[in-house]
């Protein structure tokens, strides 16, 4: 019974050693592995979690050694391919493992000539999935890139209702015009544009970008290149989506300026300042005296012509019905969209409706040969206020 007691004690103290140790200002060791294979892994990115200043990489043999900051506690260990791993420090010397990222590994990229495994990549290459182009509430597919891929430029310079695709530019304007800067855009391996697809019928939009990666189309090539690749029928069972959005569209800004009488006596100052008689003045002192008092409307009016002009905001909607799946050996996938733009102007407001449909089918004749059909149809109607383009500017 004594003996069983005097062990208790003396553990107890070791206990609360352990319990009580922190990494804080100690040099922390150790080794990154494969949690398979339980190989070193060598490159892998040991940092402090919080201190991204303190970092350090694994060597040949997977080891790392790092200084541990007093108020940090763990760490982060990352590595292409693996997914990243975030431990607490509990020992000055650590063995970690690192588990593959499988669907990492799996991903493909979209090329010039095929699709490729997205580890052996290794030009300038930019996806965007069909996800992510519909986080976008704008009905135009070209408009949705600006700001989703890195290096590429939209300039959109006209609101108007069928006038409002954007030019994109994706090594800038190397060009004495802009059509000569524009990239060579390919659609299913067929060129033409893609600003008025729907972007519910799109599954990926790539976008090459040096000279590695757009080297097998020439000179057609040397504004860069962006691949659009749309969707396809999977094996299964046949799948319907509906989807309906809407939204508003306002003017960018607003154009402020100042009443009828303080524009008067600023322009009367302005002749007067280029020595203009008072015989010829444009705004006699009579004319600036009215629109002071107001008390001649008709004749002198005081208008806020931005508000006269321009709607507070106007509607946008875009809606879509697709349906893929399979019969047989044959894979199907169909689209139909409609989507709408009203003008935020009062006077002679413009409006576009467009039409979209899709037909994309695969059919297995044999097991080494494939036959497809893809066919794209799209329908636009518009009107315009041609008599104010000026006032889209």
């Amino acid at each position: 019974m004594f003996s069983m007691l005097l062990t208790f004690v003396l553990a107890f103290p070791g206990i609360l050693s352990a319990q009580n140790w922190r990494p804080g200002g100690k040099e922390i060791t150790g080794t990154v592995v494969d949690s398979k294979t339980g190989e070193p892994l060598i490159g892998a990115v040991v940092l402090v979690s919080g201190h991204a200043a303190v970092h350090a990489l694994t060597d040949i043999d997977g080891r790392f050694r790092i200084k541990m900051p007093q108020t940090a506690a763990g760490l982060e260990v990352s590595l292409m391919g693996y997914q990243t791993l975030n431990v607490e420090v509990t020992a000055q010397d650590m063995r970690l493992r690192l588990f593959p990222d499988v669907q990492m590994l799996d991903e493909v990229q979209v090329i010039a000539y095929g699709k490729q495994s997205k580890m052996s990549v290794t030009g300038a290459i930019t996806s965007i999935s069909s996800e992510d182009i519909l986080k976008s509430p704008s009905g135009s597919a070209a408009s949705a890139l600006a700001g989703a891929v890195t290096g590429l430029s939209s300039i959109q310079t006209s609101g108007q209702p069928g006038a409002d695709d954007p030019a994109i530019y994706v090594r800038g304007a190397g060009s004495l015009t802009s059509a000569a800067s524009q990239p060579l855009i390919l659609v299913d391996g067929i060129e033409r544009s893609f600003s008025q697809m729907d972007p519910n019928e799109i599954e990926s939009i790539t976008v090459l970008k040096d000279a590695s990666s757009t080297a097998v189309f020439g000179v057609r090539g040397a504004n860069g290149v962006i691949l659009v690749t749309t969707k396809r029928g999977q094996d299964g069972k046949m799948n319907i989506a509906v989807s309906s959005s809407f939204g508003m569209v306002q003017a960018l800004r607003k154009l402020t300026g100042v009443g009828s009488y303080e524009y008067a006596t600023l322009y009367t100052e302005a002749q007067k300042g280029d020595g203009v008689s008072e015989s010829n003045l444009i705004f006699s002192d009579f004319v600036t005296e009215r629109f002071k008092l107001g008390d001649q409307p008709i004749m002198f009016p005081d208008k806020e012509w931005h508000n006269e002009v321009f709607k507070k905001f106007s509607w946008q909607t875009q809606h879509n019905v697709t349906m893929s799946g399979s019969s047989g050996r044959t894979r199907f996938f169909t689209s139909f969209g409609y989507n709408s733009k009203e003008d935020v102007m009062k006077i002679n407001p413009g409006q576009r409706k467009r039409y979209n449909a899709t037909v994309n089918l695969q059919t297995d004749i044999t097991d080494w040969l494939t036959a497809g059909a893809r066919i794209n149809y799209t329908r636009r109607h518009f009107s315009r206020a041609d008599s104010y383009n000026n006032m889209y500017q």
